[in-house]
């Protein structure tokens, strides 16, 4: 899992939330470093704010998903409203999550992703066990 945020005190909190939950998670600080990172590694899921002080989110949200082989999911938490929510939303988001952020929902979330993802593999990873994404 990917995490973009500007904020390094929100960084530092959502990645390590997120390897509590058993997530692989790779934090970065903007735009540019996440095309980089999604150059060199394949993710599951990205969690990406929107106000990026590089590349606007929806315009981030579009690159990542025009360039992935297989396209992530996209997940937004933002403290923007409105027109920057719609915004997120056509460009691909699988979700938005607003702050504050109610961190259930989030691990509801990602619980519901990877299930999914064991069912579609098949009967024969569902008796392996699931993995986070």
């Amino acid at each position: 899992m990917l995490v973009v945020e500007d904020s390094p005190g929100v960084l530092d909190v959502l990645t390590t939330l997120l390897r509590q939950e058993g997530a692989a998670a790779v934090g970065v600080a903007n735009g540019r470093d996440a095309l980089s990172a999604l150059r060199a590694h394949d993710f599951d899921v990205i969690m990406s704010d929107l106000g990026l002080p590089d590349i606007p989110g929806e315009v981030l949200i579009r690159a990542i998903l025009d360039s992935a082989p297989r396209p992530p999911h996209v997940i937004v938490i933002t403290g923007d409203s409105g027109p920057a929510l719609i915004r997120a939303k056509e460009a691909g988001a699988s979700v938005i999550f607003t702050k504050p952020l109610d961190w259930a929902q989030v691990v509801t979330y990602l619980n519901d992703l990877e299930l999914a993802a064991v069912a579609s593999a098949g009967p024969e990873l569902v008796r392996a066990g699931p993995t986070l994404p």
